[in-house]
């Protein structure tokens, strides 16, 4: 966002955080706003809870603004000279520390004073050939050591990426090395929250291991957990990267306990506490009858944290929609309050002051992309520090509805659906598929930018979380290995079957990214009398060719992955999986769209599948995206993409 458009924005809100329905507008909502990039990042509250920081990031410089939230005011808005700011943490009350590209800076909050702590340059100067790049070092900061006076804990990584941990005096930058990356070929230490080196993680190609240190030998040993007289390790292969029994969720406030996530004795996977001394589970904190707690890929399960009573109060997860589950009064109360005051709205916990009385909230629904505001429990008053995007707030957004519908063989499929909100039930509407990526992730409940898009012009639009999906369960994973071409294709199709039982849905659609192009054109090609027409994007069309060229860049994880989730690497079976084998089959409309430097799948992919589609007299244009790699970013080609995907759908509709 521009510096002057800052000064504008900065008003402090004690009603409602978003616009009242009188002002939202209702008509179609441009792509660009529904894609437009968030320049804002880096939130956080001062130890005192005085003040609120964050960056905002333009092409020419970042900003670090601090406002002073009891006088609602902006109390300053400094221009840094450097062009990437990661982050920006609280040393005391009136001074900042940032990390840019490695280095690490100090700063007082009116933007004097501001001095390097940590150079990216080697504390030993390298000799020899490349001695420059040798010399490199990329630094973040641990934690500031409240309890040291004038020290702070960071992470530095050499050329190599082996971690090693440093205190750094921040007034003479004097370094003591607590633990050498390079001596253990180690590429991420894991601390317990006293700050004691306890695990250390080695990445290769194909995945990465976990290893317990043992300081008093200054030695490393594999870690091992036992679960019912069962030794397992943690590590993670891309070979059996999807059958993931146990993930490593990181330390409980407690030195000998640790958090993970478990599929023993369980479909579902649960958060388990473990004591590593004593070697036993200590007992299962948190379980979801419908999703697991955590996917193994991500990072969306979340621990909250109070400070003033030193305690874990809660757990964040995806479920069907996001979930709380709390276990200290005092946290759970504050987000009773919160959501009491704003229903409808989700409440994330952002940051907290040291008192624990203030906190910074991301306040966001389905309907409404949120904002970011101060919470103070004393009074139950809360101030918008800024929305996401007003300029979305000013339309009126579509629902989204989670539903669960029966496949052919009885098995359960978690959907969402968006409705046009003029939908009346009576009078047929068009709708459009949006099968997920991956296909090894999910679909979320959440302000779905394609849907939102859909649905002002008039469509339904229908998510769905087909067999394959992470996030539901072994059973429901699993049942996707050897797959991609049949249960995945199936499921989508179920569930358009069957969402048309339930709605006034008449001609369909398909509209996806990556796998979902792929089941693009599997859609199209298996089941033509449920499809009118479908935009494929970035979207695999030769297993076979995309495996050799995956094997060739050397990505041995995803390589291995997908061997095994294919379940085969005969020629014969990635030639029944192909769409490249079935263009005589796909006699319905298609629109591609490729990107000119995509890595991920080639652009030779979509260039083939044209070329043999043409040649059997098939209606196809691939329209290929300059200066664009596998997604797309930029919100003016998402808004060339998606608005030709409209006028491709209603030329159909109008035939």
């Amino acid at each position: 966002m521009p510096k002057i458009s800052f000064y504008l924005y900065i008003f402090i809100f004690l009603l409602a955080p978003s616009v009242s329905s009188q002002e939202e507008v209702e008509q179609e909502i441009p792509a660009e706003i529904l894609f437009k990039d968030v320049k804002r990042h880096g939130f956080s509250i001062s130890p005192n809870g005085k003040f609120f920081s964050e960056i905002i990031t333009n092409n020419v410089q970042n900003d670090i603004v601090v406002v002073d939230i009891d006088g609602y005011k902006l109390l300053n808005q400094i221009p840094m000279e450097e062009r990437d700011i990661e982050a920006v943490h609280w040393i005391t009350n009136s001074r900042l520390l940032y990390e840019s590209r490695g280095a690490i800076y100090a700063i007082d909050v009116d933007g004097t004073n501001k001095k390097k702590i940590v150079d990216r340059r080697s504390d030993v100067k390298q000799k020899g050939r490349y001695a420059y790049f040798r010399g490199m070092r990329y630094n973040n900061l641990l934690s500031t050591l409240p309890s040291k006076e004038h020290l702070i804990l960071i992470e530095t990584y050499d050329l190599e990426l082996n971690s090693s941990i440093k205190e750094v005096n921040i007034f003479t930058g004097k370094k003591y090395t607590v633990i050498h990356g390079e001596k253990y070929d180690i590429q991420k230490w894991i601390l317990d929250h006293d700050l004691v080196i306890r695990l250390g993680v080695r990445y290769g190609d194909d995945g990465y291991e976990y290893f317990e240190y043992d300081a008093e030998k200054e030695k490393l040993r594999p870690f091992k957990v036992n679960i019912e007289g069962v030794e397992y390790k943690v590590n993670v292969k891309g070979e059996s990267f999807l059958k993931q029994v146990l993930t490593f969720e990181g330390f409980s406030l407690d030195p000998n306990v640790i958090y993970l996530t478990s599929t023993i004795n369980s479909d579902k996977r649960k958060l388990i506490s473990y004591d590593i001394k004593k070697q036993e589970v200590i007992e299962v904190l948190a379980e979801d009858i419908n999703c697991d707690i955590k996917e193994p890929h991500d990072d969306s399960l979340g621990f909250i944290y109070d400070y003033k009573d030193r305690i874990v109060a809660g757990l964040r997860y995806e479920g069907i929609v996001p979930q709380f589950k709390w276990f200290g009064q005092r946290i759970a109360d504050i987000h009773k309050k919160l959501n009491e005051t704003f229903p409808g709205f989700i409440h994330d916990f952002v940051d907290s002051d040291t008192s624990g009385d203030r906190f910074v909230i991301y306040q966001w629904s389905d309907l409404n992309e949120g904002n970011i505001g101060i919470y103070d429990a004393t009074n139950n008053s809360y101030a918008v520090m800024f929305q996401f995007n007003e300029e979305l707030n000013k339309y009126k957004l579509s629902k989204t509805r989670s539903f669960v519908i029966e496949a052919r063989d009885g098995h359960k499929i978690p959907c969402y659906i968006n409705l046009p909100n003029n939908y009346n039930g009576e009078t047929s509407i068009p709708m459009v598929v949006i099968p997920h990526g991956g296909p090894w992730v999910r679909d979320y409940w959440r302000a779905d930018p394609s849907s939102q898009f859909f649905t002002s012009r008039g469509y339904a639009t229908l998510r769905v979380n087909f067999r394959g999906s992470t996030g539901f369960g072994k059973e429901h994973l699993l049942a996707g290995i050897n797959n991609i071409d049949e249960i995945m294709i199936d499921d989508i199709v179920d569930a358009v079957r069957s969402t048309k039982t339930s709605y006034a849905i008449d001609t369909v659609f398909l509209y996806g990214h990556s796998y979902g192009g792929y089941a693009t054109y599997m859609g199209l090609i298996k089941y033509p009398e449920d499809f009118a027409g479908g935009v494929a994007i970035s979207a695999p069309s030769d297993i076979k060719e995309w495996m050799k060229y995956i094997e060739k860049t050397e990505n041995t994880f995803a390589y291995d992955l997908w061997e095994m989730a294919l379940g085969s690497k005969k020629t014969k079976y990635l030639k029944k999986i192909s769409p490249l084998s079935y263009t005589d089959m796909l006699n319905k409309p298609l629109l591609m769209f490729h990107g000119e430097y995509d890595r991920i799948i080639p652009l030779e992919h979509a260039v083939e599948m044209e070329s043999k589609l043409k040649k059997n007299g098939h209606e196809v244009v691939l329209e290929i995206i300059q200066n664009e790699g596998h997604s797309f970013e930029d919100a003016h080609v998402m808004a060339y993409i998606l608005t030709s995907s409209d006028t491709f759908f209603k030329e159909i509709l109008e035939e």
